[in-house]
Parts: C-alpha cells; structure tokens; sequence
C-alpha cells in the first residue's frame, strides 16, 4: 500500500470518528441551544376563531335594500396575535328580480376590494362561498364590508327599487387563524394583554388567590377586577377563581410573601407593594400580573396604585408608594353616567368624532349611545331637549325623498326631509305622536319623550339619500354622500330630580344601583359570610366587574365584611352574597326564604302594570301577597332578593342567595345574559335550571328627593278619588277665607261710609 493510500485512508477515518462524535453529541447541544419543547410549541401555538353574525355586531339576518347599500362587520385584532389566515364565509340571497349578470356583492376589508360574487340563477335563494382575506390590510380595529350592486331586468328603474335586495343570512361567519406572538414583561403596556381593547369579545380573565384569603385580600380583588370590568365596558367580564393552580392563560395573581402559590413559592419576597409582569412557567406565551406585598395590607395599596396610576408605570417591576384619591366622588358622576347638571354634547358621548360621521347613499346608522342614573324622576315630564344639528351632501332637488329618520332606544321618533340647504335649521313644529310627549319648535328644539328613556339609551340617526332622476327612462345612483350629525348638538336632563320606588330589581340588573351611585361605591357594604368559598369569591368578583362596567369607575371606597354589624352597615347600602340561607337580618318578614331544602315564596295575585308604565317598559308594580307557598326540593335554586336595610329607611339590601355554592353559577350567567337582564324585576327573581321568574311582592319604600309639591302629587295621584276630596275641601277652605276677608273689607268700607 502506498503512503498516499495510507494518508487517505487514515483521513477517511478521521472523518468517521468526527461525524460518529457529532452524532452522539448533538442532542445535548441542541437542549442546550434550542428552545425546551414546550416554548417551541407555544412559539407555534395558533389559536382559531369563528365569529356569528350576532358576535359581528348584527341580529340573524343583514338585508340590504337598494343598489349599493352596504354592511359593515367590525372585528379587532389582539396585541398578542398574528392574524395569519382570515375567510369571510359568506351566506345570502338574492332578489330573484336581480339580472344575474348584472348584479353581485362585493367584499372590502378596511377598504380594500377583496373579491366579488355574482348571482347563482340556479341557486340564487340560497348562496354560500368562502372568501380568503388578504391579511396585509389588517389593523388594530378591522371592518369588512359587503356591498351590494343590483340592477333589475326593467331598463327603467331607480336604483332604490324594492325589488333589489340581498340578505347576509346567518349563515355568514368570520373565520380566522392566529399565530401567538411573545410579549414583553412591561407594564407600560397595561392594561393589554389581560384586557385588550382590540378584543370585542367578553373578557375572561382567571384570578389567583391562595391560602386563607383575609377580608383585604378580596377587597384588593374586588378593586382590581371592578377596574377590568370597566375597561371591559359592553363586552362583559367574568373573573374564574383559583386557589392554588395556575391557569393555562392570561392571569391575575394576588400573593404576599407568606402565601403564594406553588409554582411560584420560590419568588423573591418584595418589601413594599409591588406590580410584576411575569412570563407564566408552563406558557411562556401567557402573562401573569403579580399583584404583591408584604402583606394584605400591601395587596390593597397594590391594587390602588395598578387602577389609579396605571399611565405611570413600565419596565416588569413597579413599588407602589402612595395611592390615594384626591377628592371624594360625588353623587352620580360616575364617568359612564350622563350628567344631570348641563347640557352634555354629543362629542363628549362618543370615542371618536368620526363616529358621527357616514357616507354612501345609504350609509349605516350614526348611533349616540348614552347611560343614565336609574332613578331619574322623569313623571310627568313634557321631555328631554335636545339641540340637534347636521350636515350633508345637498340632493339636486328638495323632495327627492332624501331623509333622515331619528330613533331612540329602536322606536323610530321623526323623519326629516333633506334640502338643498345641505344642514338642519327649516323651521318646523310637530308633536310625537306617542302620548303626545314632544314637539320641535322653530329653532329646532326637540323633545324626547321621557318614558322612552331608561337607565341605556341610544340616539340613531338614519341617513338615506334618494337616487338622482336623469331626466330619461331611469334614475342613476348620485355621487358619494357625506352625512355628519354635528358634535355641538347636546342632550339636556337638567332639572329632573332623583326619585325611586324600591326593591327594584331592574335598576340593579341594568345599572347595579343602588350601590353605583356613588361611582367608587364608597356608600357600599359587600357582606360575604362565607368569604373562603370559591363559589361566593367568584360571583362577589363578577359583581364587582359589572358594577365597575356600570359605572366606568373602579371600586375603591366600597367596604367588606363577613357579618352584621349594624355601627358599620348603619349608613352604607348592603351587597350580601351567600349560600344555604345565611340572612340573619330582617328575614322573618321577606317575600323569600329558603334553605338547602325548604323554601318558602310570597306570591301577588297579579303583577300589575299600568298602561304608562308599559309604554316605557317599566317593572310592575309592588303588590300585596295573596298566595304563600312552601315547598321541600332538592335542586339548584338561587335567587335575588331586594328589600329595606333594617338599620336605615333610606338605604337598600340586595342579596344575592343560593341553596348551594354551586348554585351561585345560575345568577353570574344570568347578569351577564342581556335578554335574561330584560326580564328582571320587582323585589324578588328566583333563578332554577333552565328558567328565572321575577316577583313584585312585599313593602315598598323610596329613595331620593322631591319638591314638596311634586311628592304629593306624586303619591296621591294614585288615589284620584281622595284626591278630588281634598281638592274640594282646600277649595272650599280657601273660599271661607276668602268670604271671611272679603266680608271684613266689606264692614269697613260701611263703617267708613257711615262716619
């Protein structure tokens, strides 16, 4: 063999030593190197959504009328995703007057054209097709809009014809893909990624709290959650407890240095109150939001300075030194509640001003939504003024047809035709015709009426442009149409007092009055006789949540105790929240009692309402009990339950009661369910599997404040045969006066006459 076969060789040798090391060193490096398999999982975790009409913002069906109207679906997109895939799966109808050919829907998102779909003649009662979404045109907040483009076989026709229609049927759903995407430990992004404003669906964000929870420790809870449930707003907010386990997702977790979880129990300890923004151990995709202190003390300074301060943090770690509000609230200014003591423009009552703002010749709706204090005394009111101004693009001719309708609360009100004059202004008088309850004078003032009005309103004005007629066989569709109602028109509920019959049930499931009256509910007492179980923690959380959603303010001032004491609970409304019949207080006279087993139920003849009340949708009245029963059941039963504080005429107690624990899931579903919402009343509302029923039974009582005279009308305007007798008596009274003073002159005139 020569030398150079052995250099070969030996080199071919050494090569197979080297891969044969590689090969067995390899794995160690790449665990070394490589991400651990559970952060490359997450890394390509992908999350799929599949969004209904109702979720988009529409009821089951979209129809759109005439040539060019159109729909818009809103959809955001998170902090912490990708949008990698979107389809828009597309179910309708179309007219069968429509020329196939002719006729079609196109598909925009943010106002990029996306695609077109043309009548099926076979299949044109019944459509369905999928269509991609180019993803690069998606922003924080995305619209996709479908258009429809209709001509029917006449060669004469307006472009507003009743024959061109299509209708997004419910079939019609938004399908997305997202890829997870990692997200700093810094709190300057706050509130995201536990609440995302991006995010239209309601929130869902776990709490953890471990060990023996002390009273502080849920009061800090309580503060931080009522903050989400704010931000929340609309969506809905629910708050899954957990005592030891952290969950899989975005999470608040609530320790001191002595309690804590398991997986965290080696965290370093804090010595003052502290926020952190943490990657959670088994998801790094997850954040966990560390509310920390020494102790439970330290929870609530924490939770005050997260809520109050939550503009002056960033970096993963904040000490909270001081939190304090400045100023007392007042009554009724919660931020989301409509002032009563001025006018309010209707730009203060929107985000953005281009919300007041529409174009197309059949634009959407411009919707002014307000909220209101529930014990608004509007009775006998002639209505709400409101200043109205807008502007437009002018038709060609006054009598087009171009109008804009105003609706409140979805009862339409008025329409008004649109001029050349291209703004609001003519001169024009007319009543309501709904209890003759309104009237628009010459300078444009006009009068909702009141009994429309309740705790949630909203304002729509309707905009629709009629098509140009060309002067030959057919209309033509007009240029692009602007519609702006003016931000400087207001709304005024000045003058009107605060005034209520209660229990009312309603004014609670809408508003969580009367505890929202004061917007940091510093006139509130949260009862928790069982202050360790999950269940009660859990709903005490979600009433929180909703009353800062109410409100648009945390709880800061509300005060929590574990039993009844009469010195502390003398001047604050009561919240009890508790499971197998614990009401030690006023119990024995309640339309309602129960335990686990027994229960026993006051029932009225008849829930009466009056043909006033029924105009506004208003709760029956209190009647007098006529049936008792009493029954023994072993099922799910819970219920609310409204009635006077046994230490103060003027504060109320809302008690939220279960037979079990367990039960207490059928009253959070069902406060977060806006149709079972609507059904609420009265002074009692028993919820089983399946069903909820309300009741208004027992003693009545009022809040709030009138003016002498109005009291008494008020009160004795019921009773209209009492009150002719003491009209006919005063009358009388006063004209014995009268003829007593009247004959007194009269005796000195004679006398002076004499002399």
């Amino acid at each position: 063999m020569s030398q150079r076969d052995k250099t070969l060789r030996a080199s071919n040798t050494c090569r197979w030593l080297l891969l044969l090391l590689w090969a067995v060193c390899m794995p160690t490096w790449a665990e070394q190197l490589m991400p651990a398999p559970s952060e490359w999982r997450q890394a390509e975790e992908l999350r799929r959504y599949d969004y209904s009409l109702t979720e988009l913002g529409f009821p089951q069906s979209v129809l759109l009328r005439g040539s060019e109207s159109s729909a818009g679906l809103s959809f955001g997109s998170r902090l912490d995703e990708l949008v990698e895939e979107a389809t828009l799966d597309l179910g309708f109808s179309f007219s069968p007057s429509l020329v196939p050919h002719l006729s079609h829907l196109k598909v925009y998102l943010n106002g990029e054209f996306m695609s077109a779909v043309a009548v099926d003649p076979e299949k044109r009662l019944q459509q369905k097709v999928s269509i991609p979404l180019n993803t690069r045109y998606l922003a924080d907040f995305n619209q996709v809009r479908v258009q429809l483009v209709g001509q029917p076989p006449e060669e004469c026709y307006s472009p507003d014809s009743p024959s061109i229609w299509a209708e997004l049927t419910g079939d019609t759903r938004l399908r997305t893909v997202s890829r997870v995407l990692p997200v700093a430990n810094n709190l300057q992004q706050l509130p995201a990624p536990f609440f995302d404003r991006r995010d239209y669906r309601a929130l869902q964000l776990p709490v953890v709290l471990t060990g023996e929870g002390s009273l502080e420790r849920l009061h800090a809870a309580g503060i931080v959650t009522s903050w989400f449930g704010a931000l929340a707003s609309w969506r809905g907010a629910s708050f899954p407890v957990e005592t030891e386990r952290l969950p899989k997702q975005h999470a608040l977790v609530f320790m001191t240095n002595t309690q804590r979880p398991k997986a965290l129990q080696d965290f370093p300890p804090v010595s003052a109150p502290t926020l952190q923004m943490i990657s959670h151990p088994e998801n790094p995709a997850a954040k966990l939001l560390l509310i920390q202190g020494r102790d439970d003390a330290d929870l609530v300074q924490a939770a005050r300075g997260l809520v109050l301060g939550s503009e002056l943090l960033s970096g993963p770690v904040a000490e909270i030194q001081r939190a304090v509000q400045s100023e007392p609230r007042k009554p009724y200014d919660a931020p989301n509640w409509l002032p009563t003591d001025r006018p309010v423009r209707f730009g203060e009552l929107v985000d953005n001003l281009n919300q007041l703002q529409v174009e197309g010749r059949t634009p959407p709706p411009v919707r002014v939504g307000f909220q209101l204090p529930p014990d608004l005394f509007t009775w006998r009111s002639r209505g709400i003024p409101v200043e109205l101004d807008y502007r437009y693009s002018p038709p060609v001719e006054d009598g087009s047809g171009s109008q804009m309708s105003l609706s409140i609360n979805e009862q339409f009100i008025e329409a008004f035709n649109l001029t050349r004059k291209g703004f609001s202004g003519e001169a024009k008088r007319f009543r309501v015709p709904l209890l003759n309850d309104g009237f628009l004078s010459a300078n444009q003032r006009l009068r909702i009426p009141a009994f429309k009005v309740g705790s949630r309103n909203q304002l729509e004005f309707k905009f629709d442009f009629a098509g140009i007629n060309s002067g030959e066989c057919k209309s033509l569709a007009p240029a692009q149409r602007y519609a702006v109602v003016d931000a400087d028109s207001t709304v005024d509920f000045t003058g009107f007092a605060h005034y209520i019959e209660m229990p009312n049930l309603r004014a609670f499931a809408n508003a969580a009055y009367p505890f929202t009256r004061m917007a940091d509910l510093s006139e509130t007492a949260v009862l928790l006789p069982d202050s360790k179980n999950k269940e009660i923690i859990q709903t005490y959380l979600q009433l929180m949540g909703f009353a800062g959603a109410s409100s648009g303010y945390p709880a800061l001032a509300m005060a929590l105790y574990d039993d009844w004491q009469e010195a502390a609970l003398k001047d604050r409304d009561v919240l009890l929240i508790a499971a197998n019949g614990e009401l030690a207080q006023g119990g024995e006279d309640l339309p309602l009692l129960f335990d686990r087993s027994e229960r026993m139920l006051q029932k009225p003849r008849k829930n009466i309402v009056s043909e006033s009340d029924t105009w506004a949708g208003a709760a029956p009245t209190l009647a007098s009990a006529t049936t008792e029963v009493e029954v023994r059941a072993s099922g799910p039963f819970a219920a609310l339950l409204g009635m006077r504080s046994p230490y103060n005429d003027d504060r109320s107690v809302v008690a939220v009661l279960a037979a079990q624990p367990s039960d207490m899931a059928m009253v959070r579903e069902a406060l977060a369910d806006s149709g079972k919402i609507a059904e609420m009343y009265g002074s009692v509302v028993v919820f089983r599997e399946g069903g909820q029923a309300s009741f208004n039974v027992g003693d009545k009582y009022y809040v709030g404040k009138l003016r002498v005279w109005d009291l008494i009308w008020y009160h004795f305007s019921r009773y209209p045969m009492l009150l002719g007798i003491i009209s006919i008596i005063v009358v009388l009274m006063l004209a014995v006066v009268l003829w007593r003073l009247l004959s007194g002159v009269a005796r000195r005139r004679l006398q002076q006459g004499d002399e």
